[in-house]
């Protein structure tokens, strides 16, 4: 009868076979995302309570919340398949809604944010949604700085990313050790070095460990 999971015998060993078709192994579900490390002030927006409240380590995030940093914060929200969203000091974002087997879409509105996707075919994507761009780390690690006039950076430290105008009005692809500025209105020219500012060192080490020790590639960083 189709349908029916029956038990079968092969080499002395039972297997379970799918009469109705090959089997296919669920895959993880991305959403609620959950906050797995926490420094400073961190607050968080639930679609279903209107009002900011103390982030807290392990909360989950879904559709339509929002997390947010204050001076010094720093929050990392990790996805069912170990994709990570870090938020560095005065930083946001919102969690979209999506659809099954589609990325994560993720609204940057402001402050520095950090993408690290595994370095895997099978691992599902990001998309970020910010102002003028939409950013897509097909692996590594992606860093992204919202400037006060609107204006991008998409710095891509290791692995590679698609950028995009909108309505695909342009694209770019940004690949390790590069960068692209994205003015607030208008295409971006071509992609250039990555350089880092002083500024900014000390969160591009921060996210240069965790990814080393987190499996998302990208090379350990010296002394």
């Amino acid at each position: 009868m189709p349908g029916i999971m029956r038990p079968a015998l092969l080499g002395g060993t039972i297997i379970l076979v799918a009469l109705s078709g090959s089997a296919a192994w669920p895959q993880p579900r991305e959403l609620p995302a959950r906050i797995v490390t926490l420094g400073g002030t961190a607050e968080l927006y639930k679609k279903d309570t209107p009002t900011w409240t103390s982030a807290a380590l392990r909360a989950e995030v879904g559709e339509g919340d929002s997390v947010r940093t204050q001076s010094g914060g720093r929050v990392t929200l990790k996805t069912g398949s170990g994709q990570a969203l870090r938020l560095g000091s005065r930083s946001q974002i919102a969690l979209l809604p999506g659809s099954p087997g589609a990325p994560t879409r993720v609204r940057f509105d402001y402050g520095w944010m950090w993408v690290a996707v595994m370095p895997t075919g099978e691992s599902t994507q990001v998309e970020v949604r910010a102002g003028p761009a939409v950013i897509t780390p097909r692996e590594g690690g992606v860093g992204i700085r919202r400037n006060p006039d609107g204006s991008l950076l998409i710095q891509v430290y290791h692995g590679t990313a698609m950028c995009a105008g909108p309505d695909r009005q342009w694209q770019q692809t940004v690949s390790g050790q590069q960068q692209l500025f994205v003015p607030a209105s208008g295409a971006p020219g071509p992609p250039v070095k990555l350089a880092v500012e002083p500024v900014e060192a000390t969160w591009v080490r921060w996210n240069a460990d965790q990814d080393f020790a987190g499996g998302y590639g990208g090379q350990k960083p010296g002394p």
